[in-house]
Parts: structure tokens; sequence; C-alpha cells
């Protein structure tokens, strides 16, 4: 019995080596690759390109909005509309916008009240700010996004080159305070280990669908074939849904890399984190505790199980066999996560907390599947009821 349980033990660990090295090799393959990948340096568009109205929902948003629409009209595309609505701000965003009253390319849409029955708050902000676009193209952005001066040119060339009717990508994600920088990582590591872009983007994967709602630019056309986003009124994750309703439409769609061209400070701290990945967590492992037991077990065998080991062998309660798997692994866990640190533009000496950011995004992941359940998650001042998003069956991607 004990020689069964030693062997599966070493199965567990090799598994550990295998998805890390794995995880190196696929991130630095994509890198050299290029593939779905967006730089400021490709080439526009020739002129006359067409006109992208660019759609931003903003509540409460008094520490992002004027960086975020600075950022947009700095853009070097000759064709530009804004259309900001205000969903019914109390910070002081309100005042903020009225600064860009001068500008022609900017329309301020006013919106308040609670959406109406079978709408959640974004999606029905979208749904209102759509619906004063004139241009051909309609980039949807977060109030928190800011866009490097080439982002709308180069992501409508690719969309157009490659006959596309959506794209969406995930940009850099910043990270300033010590809470941000244990967890983030972890949370985005997990989403893109969880979404291969190839099968993504694969016409025939139809159950594997993923956007980023930071950055989703959409084919007028294409938009309104899936019945915008009416057809997410009522998703948790709207983007996601997006990208499974252009799917099932047949709608050319690419997720991409465009980290140049976009940066984003998704939250500020311990508590946003915890409101905001406790609303997407579950709704992303497709509302089932079968998912969410996986996800529990994968964490732990591929981050923790080392460090589980390493007190007993340390105290020679185990084998120098063990003592040995357990500071290997240890090492190689850190030396990748020190690349990826390099790769994605975290401080590295954060790496160190790899241990701590898993354990607390494990509690995160039951507290997200247990709020859940309960029916109610709370988000910007509104109560969302999570009962009444679609839910998802087995085999598709979150």
């Amino acid at each position: 019995m004990l020689t069964l349980l030693a062997w599966s033990l070493r199965g567990l660990l090799v598994l550990v080596v295998l998805n890390w090295v794995g995880l190196a090799l696929r991130t630095w393959k994509g890198r050299s690759e290029r593939r779905f990948h967006l730089y400021p340096d490709d080439e526009p568009l020739p002129s006359p390109a067409p006109g992208v109205s660019v759609v931003i929902p903003a509540r409460d948003e008094v520490g992002n909005i004027a960086a975020c629409l600075d950022a947009v009209l700095a853009q070097d595309h000759p064709t530009l509309q804004v259309v900001v609505l205000d969903d019914g701000s109390t910070d002081g965003t309100s005042l903020l916008l009225e600064g860009y009253a001068d500008d022609p390319r900017v329309q301020v849409v006013q919106g308040s009240g609670d959406p109406p029955p079978g709408w959640f708050g974004k999606p029905w902000a979208v749904e209102r700010a759509q619906r004063h676009a004139t241009q051909p193209w309609l980039l949807f952005i977060d109030a928190d996004v800011r866009l490097h001066p080439h982002a709308v040119s180069r992501t409508l060339a690719y969309a157009v080159r490659n006959e596309l009717g959506m794209i969406s990508g995930f940009g850099t994600l910043i990270t300033e305070s010590f809470w941000e920088r244990v967890l983030m990582p972890v949370v985005g590591g997990l989403i893109v280990a969880g979404n291969d872009t190839a099968e993504v983007n694969d016409p025939t994967k139809a159950d594997k669908a993923m956007a980023n709602g930071q950055f989703i630019l959409f084919e007028r056309g294409a938009y309104e074939r899936i019945g915008g986003h009416g057809a997410v009124r009522n998703d948790v994750l709207d983007d996601v849904g997006l990208a499974r309703a252009v799917k099932a439409a047949g709608v050319p769609f690419h997720m991409t890399f465009m980290r140049p061209l976009f940066a984003c400070r998704m939250y500020t701290g311990l508590g946003e984190i915890w409101r905001g990945w406790r609303k997407n967590l579950f709704a992303g492992m497709h509302y089932r505790w079968g998912v969410v037991a996986a996800v529990l077990v994968y964490l732990f065998i591929s981050n923790l199980l080392p460090w589980v080991l390493l007190p007993f062998a340390a105290a020679g309660l185990l084998g120098a066999e063990w003592l040995a798997w357990s500071v290997g692994l240890i090492l190689l866990m850190q030396v990748v996560r020190f690349y990826l640190d390099r790769v994605f533009s975290h401080p590295v000496a954060y790496g160190l907390t790899q241990v701590l950011g898993v354990a607390m995004v494990m509690l995160l992941v039951l507290d997200s599947a247990w709020s859940s359940t309960r029916g109610r998650v709370a988000w910007k001042g509104r109560s969302v009821d999570v009962a009444a998003s679609p839910k998802r069956g087995d085999g598709e991607s979150p």
C-alpha cells in the first residue's frame, strides 16, 4: 500500500513539473510566433479607414474617466466618435465629463436608476450608450482602460484584414497595491491558462469562447446580427456571452494578445478585488460545483502540494527523495513565475508570494461559489441577481 501511495505521489509531482514547464513553453511559443498578437508598429489601414465609435459606460469613475477619455481622444484614427454613458454617478464623474462638452467628438449620455427587469447594470448601460453611436465599427471599453495612441487604428486594421466581425484581447494588467500584486497575476494566469487562444479562435470549436470586456471591437452588422447587448442582458460575464453569441451566429472572431495597445488597473485593493471576482468566478465556472472542485484540486496539486511536502521532508518524517522533490519543484515554480512576471511586466519580487496568492484565490473561488449559490452578489452599489444569469452546461469554456 505504501509503495502504491509513493508511486501515486510521484505521478502527481510529475504532473506538477509538466504543468509549469508547459506553461513556460506555451508563453515562449506565443511570443516568438506573434500569432494572435497585436503591436503599435503594425500597419494601419490605408485612408480612408472606416469610422469607429468608442462606447464607454461610466458609473462612479471619477478616478478613471478623465485619463480614459484623454487616451481615447489622443488616438491617431481620423474618424472617431466617443459616447460616454454616465450611469447615475454620484462621485463627481458627471462634473468631470462636463469638461469635454466643447469637443465635438464626445457625446455624454445621462442615465440613472436601476436597470429594467431582466437586465444587469453593465449590459443595460452599454445598450443605451451604443444607440447614440453613428460609426460602422463599435469599440466597447471600460472606464479604467488606457489606450495606446495606435490602439484603435491597429486593432481595426487587424479586424478588417482578417475579415472579423468581432475582436477582443488581453491588455497589460496594472497592479499597484500589495494585494493586487499578490492576487491579480494568479487570477489572470488561471483565466489565460484555461483559455487556449488557438481553440477560442477556431470556429469549429463552438464550446470554446472567451472575450475581455475591457476591449471589444465589433463591426456594426455583426453586433446587430447577434442582437447586441440584448443577447447578454442578464449574463454576469457579458463579455464571454458576446463571444459565445458570435460563435453561435457564425461571426468570425479572434481573441488576441494586445498588451502594448492598452492597459487596465481593474481593482485598487483587496476589497475591490474580492467583490469583483466574487461576482465573476463562479459564473466563469458555469455555476457548477464540480468545476469548482476541479479548479481547487488543480490549484492545490500544481501550486501547494510541494509546499505541503516540504516541512515533513525537512523534519525527516519523509525520505530524502521527497525533500528533493519538494525543493526542486518549488525552485521550478519560482523560476517559471519569474519568467512570466518579466513577460507580463509584473514586479518580479511578488513571485515569492505565489503560494499565498494561490491559497487566497482558492478561498475566493469558494466564496464566489457560496455567494452565487445564495442568489445575489453586490457590485458598485447594486445587488446582482446571479440566479437570473444563464447557467452553462459541461464542456463550455469559462
